[in-house]
């Protein structure tokens, strides 16, 4: 459990305390579960997560992958243009999370819908480029998305939608067989569809017999969207929507799949990591399991949608819009729906780092940086914090060489060496580390290797990058400290508040880092020794993100300059009095 987690979790039991609204109280409520599930969720370290890559991802949504009997991928997403819809409109037909009651906006000219796309694998090549199916599946002027397969892969279920400003007005079941050459000409569901939505068709078996289960937000049901089924009667009828009504919830309940007598499908209210999770049902004849919470890593604390397994069942798809280096969203880390692979790995070692203090008893709350060397440099650096436990695990590479760096407030620094050269079957490495404690009155402050501090003296004028005269002092510490440590290599970053263009502000605030790098090569620093870097409003350390009403206080907290070591020495010391990482940003 993170920091964030921790001060959420403090802050809804404030809530649920202070005997407020209790329709939000049982929200509170429920959201605590979540955390405290977070305590005692294990990490699958034997499953792969894999962005499926550029091919196939784009900066907009992608969503609901399936592939059918022969391995071809077909999924939804906003690519094609045509005219009377608004961003939303796609967003709402093809990614399954909007409610019946999101506001209306204007339509714009020109903007994207949902389209179905295909895309077939070749060994050694990769993926081919999405091919849009043709307007027999993908008629103009609706959402199509929310493809599903019979088990025999010769009918495919799937959804149109009609949306105005955000506002779905019409979505429903449509179905088409395979023939010779392609897909026939979509049908209507009948049974299914009524005056209400219905989403995610998919289907599967109970009682014996096939049946179709969906989302859908009939009048009358639990929540916002609530899971159903209805019996086949024929290739185009079924029956009358039937609650799974131990499944739902009072939130949404979306994207079912059926396999093998297991239902999997999405939740923003039973207990889980952060928005939508994907939960396990077990079938036993009469009646559904308690959902279970997949766990990482195919949960995150962002959205996870549209879980499907392969007809093999040795894969499995899924869409998130969690922080990814591979995603290519134009808005933010977490915007945009990207759709992953789950595999099960070929070779599994795993790190276990024990930490314990120098009376063998445990720490909990430390952090553990695990830095792979590649080429005999340190690379990429991959850190985890466990506050409910001593113990902290990490997935290994074969044939790789790492360093550890494990760090706790008020304790001395610990590193060790490990590598995975020759490892062949699957091994589990355990590390014990002792930490040696600081004296109370210890006056010293331990930077560790990629952990931002902030230069609280340098800040910013609005739209502005000239660095103000009480900006040298930090400079100047920093100027020292590269002076002590001759290895140290840093990254020097700046970070604008959230007001103006993001595309202004990443320019403004790159002007800014190369301000206070000019200023530290002007003091004899080698240039090789800093990289200058502007995230522009990537990274708000508060509430004030793109719209939201602040002071000029909250804005001037987001405008600031920071340092990182990124090579050389994995930890330094500095005197508190010089540089207090704790210190808050000057009010200027």
């Amino acid at each position: 459990m993170n920091a964030s987690y921790t001060e959420a979790s403090e802050e809804f039991k404030k809530y649920i305390e202070s005997g407020a609204d209790e329709n939000l109280k049982m929200l509170s409520q429920n959201e605590l579960k979540g955390i405290e599930l977070l305590a005692t969720l294990k990490e699958d370290l034997s499953l792969e997560v894999k962005n499926a890559g550029n091919v196939i991802n784009t900066p907009e949504n992608q969503n609901g992958p399936v592939t059918d009997n022969t391995g071809v991928l077909y999924f939804s997403s906003l690519e094609g243009k045509t005219a009377k819809a608004s961003a939303k409109d796609a967003k709402s037909g093809g990614e399954g999370k909007e409610s019946k009651d999101e506001k209306k906006e204007e339509p714009k000219e020109e903007s994207d819908f949902s389209l179905v796309y295909s895309s077939s694998y070749t060994e050694g090549k990769g993926w081919d480029k999405p091919a849009a199916l043709g307007e027999l599946i993908n008629r103009v002027g609706y959402h199509t998305a929310n493809v599903s397969f019979s088990k025999d892969g010769n009918t495919m279920y799937f959804t149109r939608t009609i949306s105005d400003g955000g506002h779905m007005e019409e979505s429903k079941v449509y179905v088409s067989t395979r023939t010779a050459t392609d897909w026939s000409p979509a049908l209507e569901v009948k049974g299914v569809n009524g005056d209400y939505l219905v989403r995610h068709p998919g289907e599967g078996e109970l009682y014996g017999a096939k049946v179709l289960v969906f989302s859908a937000n009939i009048p009358g049901g639990k929540g916002g969207f609530d899971l159903y089924y209805s019996n086949k009667i024929s290739d185009t009828e079924f029956s009358a929507p039937v609650s799974l009504a131990s499944l739902n919830t009072p939130g949404d309940d979306i994207c079912p799949f059926m396999h093998e007598g297991s239902l999997f499908f999405s939740s923003d209210y039973w207990p889980g990591l952060g928005g939508f999770d994907i939960f396990k049902s077990k079938w036993n004849g009469s009646d559904w399991s308690t959902p279970e919470n997949m766990g990482l890593p195919v949960n995150s604390s962002t959205d996870d949608l549209f879980y499907k397994l392969s007809p093999s069942g040795d894969r499995a798809y899924l869409t998130s819009n969690r922080p990814d280096a591979q995603s290519k969203s134009l808005k933010s880390k977490t915007c945009c729906d990207d759709i992953y692979f789950i595999s099960k790995r070929k070779l599994v070692i795993d790190l276990t780092t024990v930490v314990i203090d120098e009376k063998k008893k445990p720490i909990k709350g430390a952090t553990a940086q695990l830095i792979e060397f590649t080429g005999g440099k340190e690379g990429t650096a991959q850190s985890k914090t466990s506050s409910e436990s001593n113990e902290i695990s990490h997935l290994l590479d074969k044939d790789k060489a790492y360093k550890v760096v494990v760090t706790k407030d008020g304790y001395f620094p610990e590193e060790f060496s490990v590598n995975t050269v020759g490892i062949e079957k699957d091994q589990s490495i355990k590390k014990q580390v002792v930490l040696r404690v600081m004296p109370p009155e210890s006056d010293v402050e331990i930077i560790t290797i990629n952990e931002p501090i902030r230069l609280n003296n340098i800040y910013y004028d609005f739209d502005d990058d000239k660095i103000l005269p009480d900006a040298e002092k930090d400079l100047k510490v920093l100027k020292d400290l590269m002076d002590k440590y001759p290895d140290m290599v840093i990254e020097l970053s700046s970070h604008t508040d959230s007001r103006g263009d993001d595309a202004y502000n990443e320019k403004l605030s790159q002007r800014r880092a190369n301000s206070a790098k000019k200023f530290l090569l002007s003091k004899g620093i080698v240039s090789a020794r800093i990289v200058a870097k502007g995230y522009g409003e990537e990274k708000i350390l508060n509430q004030c993100t793109n719209g939201e009403d602040c002071t000029e206080e909250e804005h001037r907290f987001n405008r600031r300059s920071e340092f990182k070591i990124i090579a050389g020495p994995t930890s330094i010391e500095i005197k508190k009095e010089v540089l207090n990482k704790k210190s808050k940003p000057a009010k200027k």
